[in-house]
């Protein structure tokens, strides 16, 4: 009865031993399948400028200013805080790659201020779908463009240039 047992097995361990090898022979090799990812990763580099609205001169001048660049692969967002003395944005920027290889940027902006004289802060956001061209800066207006009367001083503008560029040209 031993024996037989054993001789059913052998076939089964046979056919375990022939999936296990096929199955290592198919595990991809970890480089190629990091440079696949990197092939459809994307480099978006981010400036936000406030910007005065009341003086043409001085628009060339921005009043505040940061950078930043992420990388990231299509479908996955990337997060920028930005923070300044009497404002901090927040913005969540999602790139996804469309058959044709323009862009769709999905682009997600949070931003709390307050004026130096006042105690409590104010809040807005902005959500927006933005067609993108590899390389060709886009801008974002998280707190819309100002409408202030000429007339009127002190209204700015938050302005969020956003270039996105295939990894590999980055390099």
């Amino acid at each position: 009865m031993m024996l037989r047992n054993k001789s059913a097995i052998v076939p089964f361990l046979l056919a375990l031993a022939v999936v296990n090898a096929q199955a290592q022979d198919a595990a991809p090799d970890p480089n190629e399948a990091l440079q696949q990812l990197l092939s459809k990763a994307m480099t978006l580099s981010i400036q936000v400028r406030v910007v005065p609205e009341d003086n043409n001169a001085s628009k060339d001048t921005p009043i505040w200013n940061a950078e930043s660049t992420k990388l990231t692969i299509p479908g996955r967002p990337i997060h920028v805080r930005l923070d300044g003395d009497t404002v901090r944005i927040y913005l969540t920027c999602t790139p996804y790659l469309q058959e044709n290889g323009d862009v769709v940027l999905l682009a997600q902006g949070q931003v709390w201020y307050a004026e130096p004289t006042d105690k409590e802060s104010k809040y807005s956001q902005a959500f927006t779908t933005i067609p993108v061209t590899f390389g060709t800066p886009v801008f974002f207006y998280p707190l819309g463009v100002s409408a202030a009367d000429p007339q009127q001083k002190g209204y700015f503008n938050i302005e969020v240039e956003i270039n996105i560029v295939p990894y590999e040209q980055k390099q």
